[in-house]
C-alpha cells in the first residue's frame, strides 16, 4: 500500500468491483483502450477471480487520502481511479503500467501524482528496471501529462486502434530506472 501526496493505493478489493467497473464502461476511458466493449457485473466478477493467481498483473484502486488530525493514520476518501501494472517480466526487470482516472477527479493534478507515486512504487519497492505503456496517437492529455512525469517516445505499432471510423498509432513510451533516478536527483538536490 502506498500512502502520500494526497492519495492512497491499494489492491483492488471485492467492495472496489462496482466503482472499477463503471470506471471501465465510460466512454471516456474504453475509447482509449483496445477493447471497447463493456463490463458486465458477471465479466467483472469472472476477472477479479482470475486476477489473484495471476502474478504477470497487478491492478490498484486508488483513493484520496483523508488524515486523521488527532492520530498518524490515514483513511481512504473519494474513489479516484485504478492503476494497471501487467506484463511483468521479472527476468529483465519490465512492467507495463497504465492508470484510469474518474471524470471527477480529472484536470486537478491526481494523474501526475498517480503516475509520480507509481514510478517510484515500481522503481523503488518492485525493483524494475523499465516501465512502459501504450498511448493512442489522439490522446494529447496523456502524452503531455507521460512527457511531463519523463516518460520518453520509444516507437509506436502504427494503424494499430481502429476508431470512429479511421485507424489510430499505438505510441509506446517508455523510462528506464537510471532516467527515473536522474529525475528524482535532479529535484531533489
Amino acid at each position: 500500500m502506498f500512502v502520500g501526496d494526497g492519495i492512497v493505493f491499494r489492491p483492488i478489493e471485492e467492495a472496489d468491483l462496482e466503482l472499477v467497473r463503471a470506471l471501465r464502461n465510460d466512454p471516456s476511458v474504453w475509447e482509449q483502450l483496445t477493447s471497447i466493449g463493456h463490463i458486465t457485473p458477471d465479466a467483472q466478477a469472472e476477472w477479479f477471480s482470475r486476477l489473484g493467481g495471476d502474478p504477470s498483473r497487478d491492478y490498484l484502486a486508488v483513493f484520496t487520502e483523508v488524515r486523521d488530525e488527532h492520530y498518524p493514520i490515514y483513511t481512504e476518501g473519494e474513489f479516484v481511479g485504478i492503476i494497471r501494472m501487467d506484463r511483468f517480466d521479472r527476468v529483465n526487470r519490465s512492467v507495463r503500467i497504465g492508470a484510469d482516472v474518474t471524470p471527477a477527479f480529472r484536470g486537478k493534478g491526481y494523474g501526475t501524482r498517480i503516475y509520480k507515486a507509481l514510478l517510484k512504487y515500481v522503481f523503488d519497492d518492485l525493483g524494475m528496471h523499465r516501465a512502459w505503456l501504450l498511448v493512442l496517437d489522439t490522446n494529447d492529455i496523456a502524452k503531455k501529462l507521460y512527457f511531463n512525469v519523463g516518460f520518453k517516445l520509444e516507437g509506436k505499432h502504427r494503424e494499430a486502434v481502429f476508431r470512429n471510423g479511421c485507424f489510430h498509432d499505438y505510441l509506446l513510451m517508455g523510462m528506464l530506472e537510471s532516467e527515473y533516478r536522474e529525475r528524482r536527483a535532479s529535484r531533489n538536490p
